[in-house]
């Protein structure tokens, strides 16, 4: 799929990119990976469904820098088409597990399946701060006059 397709689908729209609600994006996804983080001991798929909401935030940012913003239209899997798209296939492995992400949390908000294993939640976690980090870099390397994330994502 390209940029065009998206637009002739009415999945997507341009609009101008603005640092500030790229970066407002990027932060809050990782307040959300360390929110991940603190509730791998609380609940597992809570610990999941926030990973994965930080992967979108990141997608986000990443469509934003692009001057592009998702339409209301199957909006999360356009936000993970998008990014697979950008990032490719060198990447495919970490887009696979945010699409298969997008699909198990949607089993847990609309049907209340308790489904995720420690091991899937902490692999969420590492595919997040994957995810984040290497649409930070490539935000910055598009835009290296906006050095806003300099600071690399670790657990």
């Amino acid at each position: 799929m390209t940029y065009r397709k998206f637009i002739q689908d009415n999945l997507i729209k341009k609009q101008k990119p603005d640092f500030n609600q790229i970066s407002q994006q990027i932060r809050r996804s990782l307040r959300d990976l360390d929110t991940a983080k603190a509730n791998l001991r609380i609940d597992l798929t809570w610990s999941y469904t926030i990973s994965y909401h930080a992967m979108i935030r990141a997608g986000r940012a990443l469509m934003f820098s692009k001057g592009y913003l998702p339409t209301m239209k199957n909006s999360h899997k356009t936000i993970v088409e998008f990014t697979r798209m950008i990032l490719g296939d060198k990447y495919k492995d970490i887009t696979s597990s945010f699409n298969r992400m997008r699909r198990r949390r949607h089993d847990f908000i609309y049907d209340s399946k308790n489904h995720i294993t420690n091991k899937e939640a902490s692999s969420s976690i590492e595919a997040a701060e994957k995810l984040i980090n290497e649409i930070k870099s490539l935000i910055n390397k598009d835009n290296p006059q906006k050095e806003f994330f300099e600071l690399e994502v670790n657990w």
